[in-house]
């Protein structure tokens, strides 16, 4: 059934102006486009990813380009807010014309954004959201690099249950659409070994004061804690327990995946654990290819690449990869039969496997569990699944 909604779907696109003459497509260069968030909340995330979508380009466009044609890449700043992010995509859709979106960053972002988008023939590649919604339900024009949030917890579960066990597996919940994705998967697996969540706490975006939601974890005598969380409300959560004494295993998602989260609260994020479908490389433990991206970043931006720059990065040389396999006569429909076609592609930094098919168009095929140790993230465990 899914192979034959797909046959249609594409006999829908090769009937419109998408196919037979794309967008953001000419002799000489190839638009691509992209919103994320640059000067808000979540800038942490969105300027290096920026930064990696940029060099690759570039490093692509020094070699002669693909098939003669250079790539364009357009970021438009939405500041994480969704109005901004419709009317950011409504302009790289009409006025920039580009040939496909990728790396737009939120669940929320994407979700509001996608269907005027797809509408339009504009392909979704690669968004920083690892929603299930970003692959399913299974579409042409939607593919995903990440493993969803759900996933990702239901791993995690069976990690922990499998090395070592607990008791009282509790979750720490951020009220929204992202949250409720991670606490699913913690349900389901959970399900599945004949447990229940012992207890939930939930709080807003905004929230800053997590005493009560930590007393009431604590008081609960959870021996586990799934953090179905953002950035800020991991940290202030972990903190908050150290202080009050309390010390279970915390595991989050991919989402705190970053240096500011290992290094925060002078020392309190020391054992936390993620599950995350990408690795978070370093120079210093590097070689090879993946040491050559690493140095070349930080000698173009001064800085060491941020987690999120190098998922820019593999972004766009998977977004080429297909180009490259597409041929000189480019069309939305060979792109993306060439990017359902890609088959144990290796990410040049972390080294994990992307495989896309005709039945599935989530990329990432296996999990890595990572801990903070002396203030740094180290890889723990590879080939998590459940």
């Amino acid at each position: 059934m899914k192979k034959f909604a797909i046959a249609l779907a594409f006999s829908a696109l090769a009937a419109g102006a998408a196919i037979a003459d794309p967008q953001g497509v000419t002799d000489d260069k190839i638009t691509l486009g992209a919103y994320t968030d640059l000067s808000g909340p979540l800038a942490v995330w969105g300027v290096p990813e920026a930064n990696g979508l940029r060099m690759r380009v570039d490093e692509i466009n020094a070699t002669g380009g693909i098939h003669g044609r250079q790539l364009e890449i357009v970021i438009e700043d939405m500041q994480y807010q969704v109005p901004r992010a419709i009317q950011a995509a409504n302009k790289l859709l009409r006025r920039d014309k580009v040939f496909t979106m990728v790396g737009a960053l939120g669940t929320p972002m994407n979700l509001a954004v996608m269907p005027q988008q797809l509408d339009a023939g504009v392909p979704n590649m690669y968004p920083i959201s690892a929603a299930a919604e970003m692959a399913e339900p299974l579409h042409p024009m939607k593919y995903a690099f990440f493993r969803s949030y759900t996933e990702q917890f239901r791993a995690g579960v069976a990690y922990f249950h499998a090395n070592g066990g607990f008791e009282t597996p509790c979750v720490a919940q951020i009220a929204n659409e992202a949250g409720e994705s991670m606490t699913l998967g913690v349900e389901q697996q959970l399900h599945e070994i004949g447990m229940e969540i012992a207890a939930k706490t939930e709080h807003s975006a905004t929230e800053t004061d997590m005493v009560s939601s930590v007393t009431t974890l604590k008081n609960a005598g959870c021996d586990i804690v799934f953090l179905s969380t953002g950035v800020g409300d991991t940290i202030r959560i972990v903190a908050t327990a150290k202080k009050l004494g309390f010390e279970p295993t915390f595991v989050a998602s991919m989402v705190p995946y970053m240096d500011a989260v290992a290094q925060a609260a002078d020392g309190a994020m020391e054992g936390l654990h993620l599950v995350s479908p990408f690795v978070y490389a370093e120079a210093g433990s590097a070689d090879g290819e993946a040491k050559r991206i690493l140095e070349s970043y930080a000698e173009i931006y001064g800085e060491k690449m941020a987690p999120q720059a190098q998922l820019g990065y593999i972004f766009i040389d998977l977004i080429a990869t297909a180009l490259e396999a597409a041929g000189p006569e480019l069309t939305t429909e060979g792109f993306l039969a060439a990017t359902e076609a890609i088959n144990g592609y290796v990410d040049p930094i972390g080294g994990q496997t992307v495989s896309f098919g005709p039945e599935d168009h989530q990329g990432v095929e296996t999990l890595i569990l990572a801990k903070v140790e002396n203030g740094a993230w180290t890889v723990a465990a590879r080939g998590l699944d459940y």
